[in-house]
């Protein structure tokens, strides 16, 4: 059954799919401090859910201009005339306090709310004017799309300079930036207009592609040191595995090129990263 056209646009505004794996990213946070499963877990996901997807309507409508001008995202809702600015606003404020007041229900701590608050201002008022700008807008963003599982985990009663939390917060920030370089190798003819600055600009192609296995390199040791963690030998087990099988696809599937093989890749990337929230979850959860 299809969704009605005007419900369509509203989701794709707010990148919905993108906001849920965020979410589970928070709701992630939250069982590493908890260690149970409790109401108060999916409520702290919905909220960053929520949150998330307030931000992204706000983007679409920063960007609508922009986006007109790329292949990747001229059909968005905006640049088509699908819906309006007005009502996009609309749609933003409301997402963004039904996220605050899911967060604000489920801790009597005021220190979710603000980092929360802070995420929202490094992504819509820094990270997506100066990636217009420079290249570097990449580390502000990653720093706030590694904010989610941190708010998780300060919501569910963690201490906020721990070593989970650093982990948590390490996880994420080394995910987000392979993940914006396959978008920038899978539609590199957009990016090759240098309509804005992109990395494709300074290093190439193939520079890219040696960066690429350092980065996923860090990743995949970063995941390797949740084992520390509490946690059964078969929950250990599988995260090595994890974090090595992302490490080797990532080395072979770079030496080959295309749209086809990039979107394998970034398939492989977001998997391996909800594979092993959900073990790391579970085995804390058990032991």
């Amino acid at each position: 059954m299809r969704l009605p056209a005007g419900l369509r646009a509203s989701m794709d505004l707010a990148k919905i799919v993108l906001c849920s794996l965020i979410g589970c990213s928070a709701l992630f946070g939250y069982f590493l401090a908890a260690s149970d499963i409790s109401a108060g877990a999916f409520i702290t996901g919905f909220g960053i859910f929520f949150l998330a997807a307030g931000c992204g309507t706000l983007n679409s409508i920063q960007e609508r201009h922009l986006d007109r001008l790329f292949v990747r995202t001229r059909k968005r809702p905006l640049p088509e005339g699908r819906i309006g600015v007005s009502f996009s606003f609309f749609q933003a404020i409301v997402l963004w306090v039904g996220g605050m007041l899911f967060l604000w229900s489920v801790s009597t701590d005021f220190l979710p709310l603000f980092v929360s608050f802070l995420a929202v201002v490094l992504y819509n008022g820094v990270y997506t004017p100066l990636k217009q700008l420079t290249v570097l807008a990449i580390f502000p963003g990653a720093v706030c799309g590694a904010l989610p599982p941190y708010i998780g985990w300060l919501a569910g009663g963690g201490k906020p300079l721990a070593f989970e939390a650093l982990l948590l917060f390490s996880l994420l920030f080394l995910w987000q930036v392979p993940h914006f370089w396959l978008i920038l190798l899978r539609h590199g003819e957009d990016y090759k207009k240098n309509i804005i600055p992109s990395f494709f600009s300074i290093f190439g192609e193939k520079v890219i592609k040696r960066l690429f296995v350092t980065w996923i390199g860090s990743l995949a040791a970063v995941m390797i040191l949740f084992t520390v963690l509490p946690a059964g030998n078969v929950v250990r087990f599988l995260v090595v595995l994890n974090g090595l099988a992302l490490l080797s696809c990532f080395f072979s599937g770079l030496t080959g090129k295309g749209p086809l093989r990039y979107r394998q890749l970034f398939g492989v990337l977001n998997f391996s990263l909800l594979f092993h929230m959900v073990i790391v979850s579970v085995g804390n959860i058990v032991s």
